[in-house]
């Protein structure tokens, strides 16, 4: 059974201050862009992004990511990853990339986009937003910007629902693992 966490205004207060502190780390906003890993963390990056760009008055590019076939585990599945576009249109090249996903838990999601965005090209840093971290790593990643850290038990997944417009967040749900 499926139950929401948080509040709409939690939930803003987090994003609220994810932008703000990712707004004191960055000198300047020309070089840097935003990537989601889809679909979790492209909801993220696009709330993330309306509230930086409100802020400066700068406009931030925003790409989408897809790494259903960068994952390690894509051949031990026992049906077909559900493949997604990657719409990606600047360059990486030389770019501060933000690269924002939903939740990080072992780390492989972020490894699989870290080997799909090298493959677009060799930027010049890239950072690592999540709006949730519940710990459990099982690779040597850590992000540089955390919205919250949670305490979940392993069978249980967080995952974001998106609004009727598709890009703000309706709500925080926790349920059982998909299987």
């Amino acid at each position: 059974m499926a139950e929401k966490t948080m509040s709409g205004k939690e939930l803003g207060e987090i994003l609220h201050d994810l932008a703000g502190r990712l707004m004191d780390a960055m000198e300047s906003w020309s070089d840097v862009v935003f990537i989601g890993i889809r679909s979790g963390g492209f909801l993220v990056a696009g709330n993330v992004v309306s509230l930086i760009e409100k802020k400066t008055g700068n406009t931030v590019p925003l790409g989408a990511l897809d790494i259903a076939l960068y994952r390690d585990d894509v051949h031990r599945r026992p049906f077909s990853p559900e493949v997604r576009s990657t719409d990606i249109p600047f360059s990486v090249n030389d770019k501060r990339v933000i690269l924002v996903d939903d939740v990080l838990n072992t780390g492989r999601s972020v490894r699989a986009a870290i080997d799909h965005i090298v493959d677009l090209g060799r930027p010049k840093r890239i950072y690592l937003m999540v709006l949730f971290d519940r710990g459990g790593r099982e690779l040597p990643i850590q992000a540089d910007f955390v919205g919250r850290h949670v305490d979940l038990p392993e069978q249980k997944i967080l995952k974001l629902e998106a609004g009727p417009d598709k890009m703000t967040i309706k709500d925080v749900i926790v349920s059982g693992v998909k299987k």
